[in-house]
Protein backbone atom coordinates (compact mmCIF):
# COMPACT_ATOMS: atom_id res chain seq x y z
CA UNK A 1 0.00 0.00 0.00
CA UNK A 2 3.16 2.21 0.82
CA UNK A 3 4.32 1.80 -2.27
CA UNK A 4 0.93 2.26 -4.52
CA UNK A 5 0.64 5.44 -2.46
CA UNK A 6 3.68 6.47 -3.13
CA UNK A 7 3.43 6.00 -6.94
CA UNK A 8 -0.02 7.91 -6.71
CA UNK A 9 1.42 11.15 -5.01
CA UNK A 10 4.29 10.93 -7.71
CA UNK A 11 1.90 11.47 -10.84
CA UNK A 12 0.19 13.97 -8.70
CA UNK A 13 3.30 16.05 -8.36
CA UNK A 14 4.03 15.52 -11.85
CA UNK A 15 0.71 17.01 -12.92
CA UNK A 16 1.00 19.87 -10.98
CA UNK A 17 4.15 20.83 -12.04
CA UNK A 18 3.04 20.45 -15.78
CA UNK A 19 0.19 22.97 -14.45
CA UNK A 20 2.06 25.09 -12.51
CA UNK A 21 2.37 28.64 -13.02
CA UNK A 22 6.18 28.47 -14.74
CA UNK A 23 4.80 26.45 -17.04
CA UNK A 24 1.50 28.52 -18.15
CA UNK A 25 3.44 30.18 -20.80
CA UNK A 26 4.04 27.20 -22.74
CA UNK A 27 0.72 25.89 -22.94
CA UNK A 28 -0.33 29.23 -23.91
CA UNK A 29 2.27 28.85 -26.79
CA UNK A 30 1.04 25.49 -27.64
CA UNK A 31 -2.83 26.19 -27.82
CA UNK A 32 -1.71 29.53 -30.20
CA UNK A 33 -0.08 27.15 -32.23
CA UNK A 34 -2.74 24.91 -32.54
CA UNK A 35 -5.45 27.71 -33.38
CA UNK A 36 -3.10 29.18 -36.49
CA UNK A 37 -2.96 25.80 -37.93
CA UNK A 38 -6.96 25.62 -37.64
CA UNK A 39 -7.14 29.12 -39.32
CA UNK A 40 -4.93 27.87 -42.11
CA UNK A 41 -6.25 24.79 -43.18
CA UNK A 42 -10.24 26.45 -42.67
CA UNK A 43 -8.74 29.10 -45.29
CA UNK A 44 -7.42 26.41 -47.77
CA UNK A 45 -4.12 26.38 -46.79
CA UNK A 46 -3.80 22.88 -47.59
CA UNK A 47 -5.90 22.97 -50.78
CA UNK A 48 -3.97 22.83 -54.18
CA UNK A 49 -2.30 26.10 -55.32
CA UNK A 50 -3.97 27.66 -58.22
CA UNK A 51 -1.80 27.96 -61.31
CA UNK A 52 -2.21 31.13 -63.22
CA UNK A 53 -2.47 30.98 -67.00
CA UNK A 54 1.12 32.54 -68.66
CA UNK A 55 0.08 35.76 -70.46
CA UNK A 56 1.51 35.13 -74.12
CA UNK A 57 1.84 38.09 -76.61
CA UNK A 58 0.48 37.87 -79.95
CA UNK A 59 3.34 36.26 -82.37
CA UNK A 60 4.69 34.59 -79.50
CA UNK A 61 5.03 30.71 -79.41
CA UNK A 62 3.15 28.80 -76.79
CA UNK A 63 5.29 25.30 -76.68
CA UNK A 64 2.90 22.45 -74.81
CA UNK A 65 3.79 18.33 -74.68
CA UNK A 66 2.27 17.87 -77.94
CA UNK A 67 1.75 21.07 -80.02
CA UNK A 68 2.82 24.42 -80.21
CA UNK A 69 0.60 27.04 -81.10
CA UNK A 70 1.42 30.88 -82.47
CA UNK A 71 -1.00 33.68 -82.81
CA UNK A 72 -0.93 35.53 -85.70
CA UNK A 73 -3.73 37.81 -86.51
CA UNK A 74 -7.26 37.84 -85.71
CA UNK A 75 -10.68 39.47 -87.92
CA UNK A 76 -13.98 39.68 -88.15
CA UNK A 77 -15.90 38.69 -91.13
CA UNK A 78 -19.52 37.66 -92.03
CA UNK A 79 -18.50 35.74 -94.38
CA UNK A 80 -15.33 33.34 -96.55
CA UNK A 81 -16.66 32.63 -99.81
CA UNK A 82 -13.86 30.01 -100.65
CA UNK A 83 -15.07 28.25 -97.23
CA UNK A 84 -18.97 28.61 -98.19
CA UNK A 85 -19.05 30.24 -94.77
CA UNK A 86 -21.53 32.54 -93.86
CA UNK A 87 -22.49 33.80 -90.18
CA UNK A 88 -26.26 33.44 -89.24
CA UNK A 89 -28.14 36.54 -88.56
CA UNK A 90 -26.81 38.08 -85.51
CA UNK A 91 -23.77 36.80 -85.47
CA UNK A 92 -20.86 37.06 -87.17
CA UNK A 93 -17.67 35.27 -87.59
CA UNK A 94 -14.00 35.92 -85.34
CA UNK A 95 -11.16 34.24 -88.11
CA UNK A 96 -8.22 33.91 -85.53
CA UNK A 97 -4.83 33.11 -87.82
CA UNK A 98 -2.16 30.79 -86.08
CA UNK A 99 1.02 28.55 -87.03
CA UNK A 100 0.43 25.23 -85.36
CA UNK A 101 3.30 22.46 -85.13
CA UNK A 102 2.58 18.48 -84.32
CA UNK A 103 5.41 17.19 -81.27
CA UNK A 104 3.97 14.23 -81.65
CA UNK A 105 5.36 11.17 -83.99
CA UNK A 106 2.01 10.61 -85.49
CA UNK A 107 -0.25 13.03 -87.73
CA UNK A 108 -2.98 14.53 -86.27
CA UNK A 109 -6.28 16.53 -87.67
CA UNK A 110 -7.13 19.86 -86.00
CA UNK A 111 -10.60 18.51 -86.28
CA UNK A 112 -11.75 15.21 -86.26
CA UNK A 113 -9.29 12.18 -86.26
CA UNK A 114 -6.18 11.25 -88.21
CA UNK A 115 -4.01 8.16 -88.16
CA UNK A 116 -6.59 6.95 -85.70
CA UNK A 117 -5.38 10.03 -83.25
CA UNK A 118 -7.92 12.60 -81.98
CA UNK A 119 -6.08 15.72 -81.14
CA UNK A 120 -9.22 17.31 -79.96
CA UNK A 121 -8.04 20.63 -81.12
CA UNK A 122 -11.03 22.26 -81.77
CA UNK A 123 -14.43 20.76 -82.31
CA UNK A 124 -14.63 19.12 -78.81
CA UNK A 125 -16.56 19.76 -75.36
CA UNK A 126 -12.96 20.26 -74.24
CA UNK A 127 -10.67 21.73 -76.77
CA UNK A 128 -7.01 22.47 -76.27
CA UNK A 129 -7.66 25.88 -78.44
CA UNK A 130 -10.69 27.61 -76.92
CA UNK A 131 -11.60 30.62 -77.12
CA UNK A 132 -12.77 33.24 -74.00
CA UNK A 133 -13.81 36.37 -73.20
CA UNK A 134 -16.39 35.79 -75.23
CA UNK A 135 -19.25 33.09 -76.05
CA UNK A 136 -18.63 30.96 -79.11
CA UNK A 137 -22.04 30.50 -80.52
CA UNK A 138 -21.55 27.55 -82.97
CA UNK A 139 -18.78 25.08 -83.41
CA UNK A 140 -15.32 26.31 -84.67
CA UNK A 141 -14.61 26.02 -88.44
CA UNK A 142 -10.86 25.91 -89.55
CA UNK A 143 -8.82 25.75 -93.20
CA UNK A 144 -5.23 26.18 -94.23
CA UNK A 145 -4.37 29.73 -95.30
CA UNK A 146 -3.83 28.51 -98.86
CA UNK A 147 -7.75 28.04 -99.20
CA UNK A 148 -7.23 24.50 -99.39
CA UNK A 149 -10.76 22.88 -98.90
CA UNK A 150 -9.25 19.47 -96.94
CA UNK A 151 -9.01 18.32 -93.29
CA UNK A 152 -6.60 19.96 -91.85
CA UNK A 153 -3.66 17.77 -91.01
CA UNK A 154 -0.72 18.18 -89.11
CA UNK A 155 2.40 16.03 -90.13
CA UNK A 156 4.98 15.67 -86.96
CA UNK A 157 7.52 18.61 -87.21
CA UNK A 158 5.63 20.56 -89.61
CA UNK A 159 4.14 23.86 -89.21
CA UNK A 160 1.07 24.75 -91.01
CA UNK A 161 -0.75 28.59 -90.60
CA UNK A 162 -4.44 27.91 -90.03
CA UNK A 163 -7.17 29.80 -89.96
CA UNK A 164 -10.05 29.27 -87.10
CA UNK A 165 -13.56 30.70 -87.33
CA UNK A 166 -15.55 30.82 -84.32
CA UNK A 167 -18.97 32.33 -84.16
CA UNK A 168 -19.75 34.85 -82.14
CA UNK A 169 -22.58 37.63 -81.59
CA UNK A 170 -21.85 40.67 -83.94
CA UNK A 171 -21.64 42.93 -80.94
CA UNK A 172 -19.58 40.52 -78.77
CA UNK A 173 -15.57 41.96 -79.56
CA UNK A 174 -17.57 45.73 -78.47
CA UNK A 175 -17.96 45.35 -75.09
CA UNK A 176 -15.27 42.44 -74.64
CA UNK A 177 -12.14 41.31 -75.24
CA UNK A 178 -11.03 38.37 -76.61
CA UNK A 179 -8.60 35.07 -75.90
CA UNK A 180 -7.07 32.41 -77.13
CA UNK A 181 -6.81 29.69 -74.20
CA UNK A 182 -4.29 27.13 -74.75
CA UNK A 183 -4.45 23.88 -73.01
CA UNK A 184 -1.54 21.06 -72.44
CA UNK A 185 -2.75 17.46 -72.98
CA UNK A 186 -1.56 14.26 -72.64
CA UNK A 187 -1.91 11.03 -74.90
CA UNK A 188 -4.32 8.28 -73.72
CA UNK A 189 -4.92 4.68 -75.52
CA UNK A 190 -6.57 2.07 -75.78
CA UNK A 191 -9.99 3.14 -77.21
CA UNK A 192 -11.67 -0.50 -77.30
CA UNK A 193 -14.86 0.79 -78.56
CA UNK A 194 -12.58 1.97 -81.71
CA UNK A 195 -9.70 0.51 -81.80
CA UNK A 196 -7.55 -0.88 -79.11
CA UNK A 197 -4.60 1.13 -81.06
CA UNK A 198 -6.44 4.76 -80.79
CA UNK A 199 -5.14 7.34 -79.22
CA UNK A 200 -7.03 10.36 -77.81
CA UNK A 201 -5.51 13.75 -76.92
CA UNK A 202 -6.67 14.56 -73.38
CA UNK A 203 -6.92 18.02 -71.85
CA UNK A 204 -5.02 18.78 -69.01
CA UNK A 205 -4.11 22.15 -67.43
CA UNK A 206 -4.74 26.21 -69.24
CA UNK A 207 -1.52 26.94 -69.70
CA UNK A 208 -1.53 29.95 -72.02
CA UNK A 209 -3.52 32.96 -73.10
CA UNK A 210 -3.02 35.33 -75.78
CA UNK A 211 -5.10 38.03 -76.67
CA UNK A 212 -7.03 38.15 -79.47
CA UNK A 213 -6.48 41.58 -81.59
CA UNK A 214 -8.77 42.36 -84.16
CA UNK A 215 -6.85 43.63 -87.22
CA UNK A 216 -8.67 47.79 -87.60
Amino acid sequence: MTRTGGVVDSVRQAASGAFSRAAVPLWAVVVAIVGLLGAFVAFGGLAPATTQPLLVPVGSEVRTSLYTVTVIDAEVTDEVEEQYLEAEPGETLLIVTVRLENLSDRAVGVEGTADQVASRLLSSSAPLLELSGVTVTDTARSWRTDGSLRAVVLQPGVPADVRIAFPVADDALDEHEAHLDVYDAREQSGQVILSPSAITWRRTDLIARTPVEVDP
